[in-house]
């Protein structure tokens, strides 16, 4: 069996916890619910985590709202500890690293194929679509019946990570979970409704910035947008605002590649790079800066001043779009 270490390990044990990479989108989210609610209904203790709270976009999710704050270092550790969605133990936040660096059973459950495989047991199918794919297919090994519950999770996991199932990735078997999931009773049309057209005004705000200052280069292959430090606060907004602006700047005709430089005021840049074209892959260039994620969507966090930061790695999409 294709999970069969998994399922022992799940079946041996009675207490789980269930985390995903900060600032978490609907894959992170909607797989750490399908897990969560998948081990709840074998009798497991579960606890999910994130080390920030789950965006608004996705609370209407049943359980979002016992995805919590990390675990007090007074609070007793659950017995393993799955991690999905994560391409790197760093990726769960600084917090949540050191909270439970050192756990002795940890699962790494990942579709990136920059993944570090840096858990005790690691299932990492870098083909997979979305985290959400790999779950689904769990929650079947394990015998266990898809409720409306999970499969709205999983439906919100798989139709994000897929950009409303628009990207390559998006293959036959994809839209196949996809029909079974609908089967399942989901409201596909209040699901959609709620994930893409209901835009907080916050959010509205911060698009119309990146619009009105974003950079088309390169003839035209090239587009990107530069937050400033202050931007968030002069614009009376919160880091959620600013979670998917690099798909504003990537939908431009004739756009190769677009990339989304942020300070985040502590030191460090956020980079989010996507990728419109097959021969230029954004996870080889995150890698350089030490970044990671898929060949179509990567991204990056380094120290440095925007400008310095933003010279760097524009010079090496440059030179990946010649």
């Amino acid at each position: 069996m294709k999970y069969a270490d998994l399922i022992a390990l799940i079946r041996g044990h009675e207490s789980f916890g269930v985390i995903s990479h900060f600032r978490p989108d609907g894959d992170a989210i909607g797989s750490t619910l399908a897990m969560g609610l998948a081990l709840r209904a074998m009798g497991k203790q579960v606890h999910m985590w994130n080390e920030d709270s789950v965006p608004s976009r996705y609370a209407f999710l049943s359980g979002a709202q016992d995805i919590g704050a990390l675990p007090g270092p007074e609070e007793e550790l659950p017995q393993v500890l799955i991690c999905v969605d994560t391409g790197d133990w760093k990726r769960l936040g600084d917090d949540a690293m050191a909270r439970f660096n050192g756990h002795p059973c940890i699962v790494n459950i990942d579709h990136h194929g920059t993944n570090s495989a840096y858990g005790h047991l690691n299932i990492i199918e870098g083909g997979a679509a979305a985290c959400g794919c790999i779950i689904l297919n769990i929650i079947r090994a394990l015998g266990l019946t898809v409720d409306a519950a999970m499969a709205a999770a999983l439906y919100t996991a798989i139709s994000t990570d897929t950009g409303s199932f628009q990207y390559g990735s998006t293959t036959a078997e994809v839209m196949r979970q996809a029909a079974d999931l609908l089967e399942c009773g989901i409201d596909v049309g209040r699901i959609n409704c709620l994930l893409y057209q209901e835009i907080p005004w916050d959010t509205m705000r911060v698009n119309a910035e990146v619009l009105n200052n974003m950079v088309v280069e390169c003839k035209g292959q090239i587009s990107h947008y530069s937050m400033p430090a202050g931007t968030k606060a002069r614009l009376g907004v919160g880091l959620e605002a600013t979670k998917d602006l690099v798909d504003i700047v990537r939908v431009v005709e004739g756009v190769r590649v677009s990339a989304i430089f942020e300070d985040l005021e502590d030191g460090r840049i956020r980079i989010s790079l996507r990728s419109k074209d097959p021969a230029i892959n954004v996870a080889e260039i995150a890698a350089h800066f030490g970044g990671g994620g898929h060949a179509m969507a990567a991204g990056i966090r380094m120290k440095g001043e925007l400008e310095t930061v933003r010279k760097q790695v524009l010079e090496k999409i440059r030179g990946n779009v010649q």
